[in-house]
């Protein structure tokens, strides 16, 4: 079945390219590629030209979201496939291409009104990139950028969407009670052996993400980022902790849009072979707490 591979860049409209340059720079430990001409600017993390994309704007939100697919044939076929199941899906074109860095890119959008890019071919970089930061590197090689995770108010064909035309897998839920009474449901999806590529909330949050998620190599780079976020006046979302479903070890900071980053290390790999996909109960197994909160006995 063809499908896509992983997540390849992710685009956001946000209000304050300065402020956000300086978060992915001096917190995160990116590296500017490319200043655009609109005065947004595009974030390196690895070989590849491209992973993030700024565009001024007041949205603050997630502009669209980029995936990756092994070869123009079968990205072809991909597109045939969501305009047979009533999903539009065009050819951007080769400018729409080049501003992306890619070969060939379709546009789409997902049930709940996000934009979904597909594409194939990415450029590669014309130096190599090492983070003064992040020393060990951020994983992406065969995985992608990292995960996504959106809203949604029809989590069932925003399943469908994601698994049935887009090919990925379900992982495992979480299905937990906020308040008496009140229960959220996450569905977690991969691509590829990372735990989640996409996952959604049924929520009605105020944005289209809720965060999306950088991967290091080396625990010391978590500990470090959050010593960087602290120094740096970012909001802390979550303190440290660990998830039980990908057992990330990984904090949560409030990006300068007001929509969270996940920046953690050793997160869980799938097997499809021997995977069996689980619901919990929780979304952590210790620690992600709001600064300042004591644990009351419970995860």
């Amino acid at each position: 079945m063809t499908s896509i591979s992983r997540l390849g860049y992710l685009g956001f409209e946000v209000s304050d390219v300065p402020a956000w340059e300086r978060f992915a720079v001096d917190v995160l430990g990116l590296a500017v590629a490319a200043r655009r001409a609109d005065g947004g600017i595009a974030l390196r993390m690895d070989e590849q030209a491209q992973r993030i994309i700024l565009h001024p704007g007041p949205a603050d939100d997630l502009a669209y979201a980029g995936f990756e697919v092994d070869g123009e044939g079968a990205l072809r076929e991909l597109a045939q496939k969501l305009g047979a199941a009533g999903f539009q899906s065009e050819d951007a074109g080769a400018e729409a291409a080049r501003a992306r860095c890619v070969a060939c890119l379709y546009r789409t959008s997902d049930p709940a009104g996000v934009p979904v890019e597909l594409f194939c071919g990415p450029e590669a970089a014309s130096t190599p990139f090492v983070s003064p930061l992040a020393t060990s590197g951020f994983v992406t090689a065969g995985e992608g950028l990292g995960h996504v995770v959106l809203a949604t108010m029809d989590p069932e064909a925003t399943e469908r969407f994601y698994r049935e035309l887009l090919g990925m897998h379900l992982s495992d839920r979480v299905v937990t009670e906020l308040a008496p009474g009140f229960s959220l449901t996450i569905t977690f999806l991969h691509a590829n052996p990372r735990h989640h590529t996409v996952a959604f909330a049924a929520a009605p949050l105020p944005k289209r993400i809720h965060h999306f998620m950088l991967e290091v190599h080396a625990m010391d780079d978590v500990g470090r980022a959050y010593d960087r976020a602290l120094a740096a006046g970012v909001p802390i979302a979550s303190t440290l902790g660990m998830h039980p479903n990908d057992r990330m070890f990984s904090f949560y900071a409030r990006t300068p849009s007001g929509f969270e980053v996940e920046y953690g290390w050793g997160g869980r790999k799938v097997d499809d072979a021997t995977w069996e996909p689980t619901t919990y109960d929780r979304m952590r197994t210790w620690g992600h707490r709001p600064p300042g909160v004591m644990p009351s006995g419970g995860a």
